[in-house]
């Protein structure tokens, strides 16, 4: 993707063609190996990043002045830090870089880019005028491996790059398709996780149309293809892993979840999960059920959405404590099946912030593994707590 990128857009190959080493890598340009004085007056090389501004595939004009150089403090030829740098609070050793043409904007990346490096690399020439700008040996600068077709600029703008590396690759499953599980597919085909296995043997009719992220149009309700592969085609513009199965996982077809690292259990029917969750558990793999069970009263709709996890660090409750309707028919409280596009997406954003956390993107402090969100009373109550912190491979 990088190389291709580059090729694309004038202003990136005109940076290459100028001999700088540069490579896009989370979202952002990189460009490697510039030369810059330390504190003591030598010479190193380090590094520096910019926000790459994309409309699809094709550069925009730069929205900031400010870059990031990382490699050591950028000072000028008498060893005193540059006045256009700050110290990063990302880490040591990285820098918050500060300038802009008099009166406008950057016009482009090739103008802000060799701004900041003309600016840095100056004074290195002067403590040492033989310096090249470009190294050899940085030129070779590594393209970018990712998920997505196209650059996932909004990491790198939150500088979020590192945190979701920890969501990076394996294989995530969504067994059902419906409400709740076509909102976990819109929310986990944003990250950058390699494949991502779809499981439902439904056709996307127009009730679901009503219930599930986006907006079909009247055509594509009349193909009523597949709820597997109208997702698939959708999400697979975006996520280069979303991998279709048109079947049903029940004690036939369990083989299917061998090669899968998660699992998201977002199915109607109870009969099929004892057999789907004591195979996960027989292969150490964590999952996640969700149920969302509402009831019609004179005030309005009531009810409670779930969110139940189950690890290789704590799996009693789900059994002990009935966790997950494991039966058919009666004694699950969610048969009703009364739907709302707004509490799909609750439930479905519930449970993908607990696998979030599990996976270290964002800071697990009780290690909840069953919570219920009561919607009369806005209140969420967290139970069956395990250490904190659980990192799981997905």
């Amino acid at each position: 993707m990088s190389s291709s990128l580059i090729d694309r857009n004038p202003d990136l190959r005109r940076l290459r063609e100028e001999g700088l080493a540069i490579s896009v890598l989370d979202g952002r340009l990189h460009i490697q190996g510039i030369p810059f004085v330390t504190k003591q007056r030598s010479v190193a090389r380090g590094d520096l990043l910019i926000f790459l501004a994309l409309a699809g595939d094709k550069t925009r004009p730069p929205p900031s002045h400010a870059a990031t150089f990382v490699g050591g403090m950028p000072c000028d030829h008498t060893g005193k830090m540059l006045g256009f740098a700050r110290p990063a609070k990302t880490g040591p050793g990285r820098f918050v870089l500060c300038a802009k043409p008099i009166g406008r904007e950057f016009a482009d990346h090739h103008e802000m880019a060799t701004t900041f490096v003309r600016l840095i690399s100056g004074h290195a020439q002067i403590v040492n005028p033989g310096i090249s700008i470009s190294e050899p040996t940085f030129i070779a600068a590594a393209s970018e491996d990712t998920a997505f077709r196209y650059v996932d600029t909004a990491t790198a703008r939150a500088g979020l790059g590192e945190l979701s590396q920890r969501l990076a690759g394996g294989s995530v499953a969504i067994v059902g398709l419906g409400g709740t599980g076509s909102y976990v597919l819109d929310l986990i085909a944003k990250t950058p996780v390699e494949r991502i296995h779809l499981f439902d043997d439904d056709e996307f009719q127009t009730h679901n149309a009503f219930r599930a992220p986006g907006a079909p149009s009247i055509d594509e309700l009349r193909e009523a293809r597949p709820k597997v592969e109208h997702f698939a085609h959708v999400y697979g513009r975006m996520h280069a892993g979303v991998i279709p199965h048109c079947t049903r996982i029940d004690a036939r077809s369990l083989h299917l979840l061998d090669h899968v690292d998660f699992a998201f259990l977002c199915m109607d029917d109870t009969s099929a999960k004892p057999a789907i969750i004591a195979h996960l558990e027989r292969r150490d793999v964590a999952f996640i059920d969700v149920g969302m069970g509402l009831f019609r009263t004179d005030t309005g709709l009531m009810g409670t959405l779930r969110v139940t996890s189950s690890t290789p660090s704590k799996r009693d409750h789900v059994r002990s404590r009935g966790r997950i309707p494991l039966g058919g028919g009666g004694d699950d409280p969610y048969a009703e099946n009364i739907q709302v596009a707004d509490l799909n997406m609750l439930n479905a954003a519930l449970a993908v912030l607990r696998y979030k956390r599990m996976r270290g993107f964002y800071a697990d402090l009780g290690g909840e593994h069953f919570s219920a969100y009561s919607i009369d009373g806005n209140v969420i109550f967290n139970e069956d707590h395990a250490s904190p912190c659980l990192k799981t491979r997905a």
